[in-house]
């Protein structure tokens, strides 16, 4: 009888414990649970589920661990699908891409004709004065060459029409529009190049020659730019990116993305590069004295200029262009200017980040940088593209901890031509993903989107396999410069957080830094080559809320 009491005792000790050990769950905004977990941090730790609270990670580990000990009315059951840090686009234009969006794209012609008629079919539906389309590539076409805008005048006599090529260094501007620009040919500009042949305009207008059309084209008002960003934001959160860098903004843009951070409007976060203008040096450099930050916006580094694109032959290198002996392509900085641009970032704390992409603008620019860092340092100032680097110059980048950011799909997207501008033997020294990252044991990453695709799973495929989601070039692209699959995951994430001075908030999924989330079907660290090319955003979360589900 005793007996019997005495496991009746336990029985109820038991059930007491269980019902106060329920009762005792802390309660969470989100668990995710039943799946994979890479957390990416320093021990390499892959975990089943996560609590989520105030937009931080509270705890991570197996199923039991977190289910046992937080409850919330939110989860998500992962069955068995894959979690990452949220993407970081390390190089992009949100902006642009909003606005190009309400504009014609022109990226899939595979002719001069092709972009005529979709400029035809967009004039009959638009009452612009100025029609603007965006993304043309002659080395699309069948013949390769570059257009003049005889058939663009025949077409539109009536409008100022401006087509931008795809790499956003050259443009195509109709007679109407020199016109109404006031060029003429005496008109001439640093930096740029305006295309004269038998003593008449081209139309083709490239690097800082640009302006000269660009700047009469009636500014956006804020409610068009408001809608371009908040559709820009969509795009972003359906391809898994929680964080972007935009590279050149002006201060009236940056003003109107903090007041859409501010009502939530825009919940995308944003590292932002300034534009190199005296309006921004004035208001952030020498009014405010040092960056700024809140919760969704850094502002902390100036974007510059050293030369154009390889595509436009703007890109300045140190031989002539194999297919055009008449020029090295152009410098767009003066270079004594921009020495003393330099100093002044370093003594108020700003960071430097300057688009090269010749070899000689890398060299220029990269001992132009070690001139002003000294040496070692935590400066963490960064070259964006460094498309082109001589053998002779890349140790510059070690030696001056020198971040490099680049857009892997510019690889695979330039492969078919770029030898036609180098030659074999200078190509070599391009797209050198892994000789840039083993300087200083890290990459950051992007698309320069929309010069390139949004998908940061195209980032992924063009950094390890060297391809292009077409599955070309056969057998990669320069594969000795691939990166691994682990080194292309961090340089989407804690890299690209690192070259932001954000890897103690963001880049890893460990407690307490923001829980930024991004969920695929795919296994990108094991899965088959074929896989990746299928793989599909499942959520994205920002801050422990989902702004994406699919």
């Amino acid at each position: 009888m005793k007996k019997h009491k005495k496991n009746n005792l336990k029985f109820l000790i038991l059930v007491g414990l269980l019902a106060t050990s329920c009762i005792s769950k802390e309660n969470v905004d989100l668990i995710i649970h039943n799946g994979t977990i890479y957390t990416l941090n320093a021990y390499f730790d892959v975990d089943e589920a996560i609590a989520i609270k105030e937009g931080k990670i509270l705890a991570s580990g197996k199923n039991n661990q977190i289910l046992n000990k937080y409850t919330s009315a939110k989860t998500i059951d992962l069955k068995g699908k894959y979690a990452y840090p949220g993407f970081i686009d390390a190089h992009c234009h949100l902006l642009s891409f909003g606005l190009q969006k309400q504009q014609v794209e022109l990226s899939s012609c595979q002719s001069f004709e092709e972009v005529i008629e979709l400029m035809k079919d967009f004039a009959e539906k638009s009452d612009n004065d100025w029609l603007i389309g965006n993304g043309w590539d002659q080395n699309k076409w069948p013949n390769k060459k570059w257009p003049t805008n005889k058939a663009l005048n025949e077409a539109f006599p009536d409008h100022n029409v401006v087509i931008n090529r795809v790499d956003g260094h050259a443009l195509m501007a109709n007679a109407k529009a020199i016109a109404t620009s006031n060029i003429n040919m005496d008109t001439t500009v640093f930096g740029g190049h305006i295309e004269i042949i038998e003593g008449k305009p081209t139309g083709i207008f490239v690097d800082n020659a640009m302006d000269l059309i660009l700047n009469q084209i009636p500014e956006p008002n804020e409610e068009l730019k408001k809608s371009a960003l908040i559709e820009a934001q969509k795009n972003c959160f359906a391809k898994g990116l929680t964080t972007v860098d935009i590279a050149g903004l002006i201060k009236e843009d940056i003003e109107l993305i903090d007041k859409l951070h501010k009502t939530d409007e825009l919940e995308i976060k944003t590292y932002i590069m300034l534009s190199d203008n005296e309006e921004n040096f004035q208001h952030y450099v020498f009014e405010k004295n040092a960056p700024y930050k809140s919760n969704k916006m850094t502002i902390s580094s100036f974007k510059f200029f050293a030369d154009g694109s390889l595509g436009s032959r703007g890109a300045c290198l140190i031989k002539p262009y194999q297919d055009n002996k008449n020029t090295h392509g152009q410098l767009l900085q003066n270079i004594a200017n921009y020495k003393s641009k330099l100093n002044t970032l370093k003594e108020y704390g700003f960071q430097a980040c300057t688009h090269a992409i010749g070899d000689s603008a890398n060299r220029i620019i990269s001992h132009a940088y070690a001139n002003a860092l000294g040496g070692q340092n935590d400066l963490r100032w960064r070259i964006e593209h460094v498309q082109c680097i001589s053998p002779e110059d890349i140790h510059v980048i070690k030696e001056n901890n020198i971040i490099p950011s680049v857009q892997p799909t510019h690889a695979t997207s330039d492969f078919s031509w770029a030898i036609l501008r180098l030659g074999k033997e200078r190509l070599n020294n391009c797209y050198r993903y892994f000789d840039l990252m083993n300087q200083n044991g890290l990459i950051a990453l992007g698309t320069d989107f929309p010069v390139e695709k949004i998908n940061p799973i195209h980032t992924f495929y063009a950094a390890v396999f060297r391809k292009n989601f077409q599955d070309k070039p056969l057998g990669g692209f320069q594969v000795n410069e691939a990166l691994s699959r682990i080194e292309a995951l961090k340089g989407m994430t804690i890299w690209a957080a690192i070259a932001n001075f954000e890897e103690n908030e963001k880049g890893t999924l460990e407690i307490d830094k923001c829980a930024d989330i991004t969920i695929l079907n795919t296994d990108l660290l094991n899965c088959d080559e074929e896989k990746v090319l299928s793989t599909k955003v499942s959520y994205t979360i920002v801050d422990g809320e989902i702004v994406y589900e699919n």
